[in-house]
């Protein structure tokens, strides 16, 4: 739930004012306005990679500042453009939020996440390093966070279906990954293309 959410990067410039909406769950609520409209800093006051100025956001009626970050972690999945990995092997990339997963459930979330056989292309397979030994893609390393986000099998997940940095073939891949990743699951999406959301449950219109 959003309450009032308002937020800014600096005091003098608010990007959303007073903003209130519900997710119940289960259902697919679609974020969409024009660009810069403030679609992906919404998104991302769920993870808390902000925190709301006023207002709040709440999971369950828990207010998500009140949540320990490891627990909070556990309830939201998420997968943004602008992808970060580790300089570490993809394996302990794929199971950073579940550092305890089995190598067969890591390559169980990759394979439905359409990135396995990329993988296996490297030299040392999943050993592989990010950066040194694993160049991937814009579109790859989407890929290897949506494998997080299964793997960490989150009843909550906030999306950015934004492909563009993937070519043709690696936009249809991530678009059957999403699919997967969003089955049963309480879902909110930052969408760029009307055609893609024409199954959300509701859509919230963000402008100005």
């Amino acid at each position: 739930a959003l309450e009032g959410v308002s937020f800014g990067y600096d005091p003098d410039h608010r990007v959303l004012h007073e903003i209130g909406a519900a997710c119940a769950p289960g259902t697919v609520t679609a974020l969409v306005g024009a660009s810069g409209s403030g679609k992906s800093t919404l998104a991302k006051l769920v993870p808390r990679f902000y925190d709301v100025d006023a207002g709040r956001v709440a999971l369950g009626g828990a207010d998500v500042r009140q949540i320990a970050g490891s627990e909070l972690y556990r309830e939201v999945g998420f997968v943004f453009q602008d992808v970060q990995l580790l300089r570490a092997s993809l394996r302990d990339n794929i199971r950073l939020t579940r550092p305890d997963a089995t190598d067969a459930e890591v390559e169980n979330a990759a394979r439905a996440a359409q990135i396995h056989d990329r993988i296996l292309r490297f030299g040392r397979g999943y050993d592989a390093v990010v950066g040194d030994d694993a160049n991937l893609s814009g579109g790859e390393a989407q890929r290897v966070t949506i494998a997080r986000a299964l793997l960490a099998n989150a009843p909550i997940l906030v999306l950015d279906e934004a492909t563009a940095f993937a070519d043709p073939d690696s936009e249809a891949a991530i678009q059957r990954a999403l699919s997967t990743l969003a089955a049963g699951r309480t879902v909110l999406v930052i969408a760029h293309r009307l055609h893609t959301i024409t199954e959300a449950d509701q859509i919230l219109v963000l402008d100005e």
